[in-house]
């Protein structure tokens, strides 16, 4: 038998951490774009991309 993975299912408004800690003034049927995940370690906050250093740009010419 082999098991098929399940999709996650989308966020809901009842899902929001803002929403579980009435800290959401907003009325919507889906989860906005501030959604946070309820989670019992509170709020994390969203995860930020790497920060590439490149050389300057006058470092590359020749001289």
């Amino acid at each position: 038998m082999r098991l098929v993975p399940r999709k996650p299912k989308p966020p809901t408004c009842e899902d929001c951490y803002f929403r579980k800690n009435l800290l959401c003034a907003l009325e919507l049927n889906e989860a906005c774009t501030t959604f946070r995940p309820n989670r019992p370690e509170g709020l994390i906050p969203p995860r930020q991309p790497v920060l590439l250093m490149r050389a300057p740009r006058w470092a590359s010419r020749p001289a």
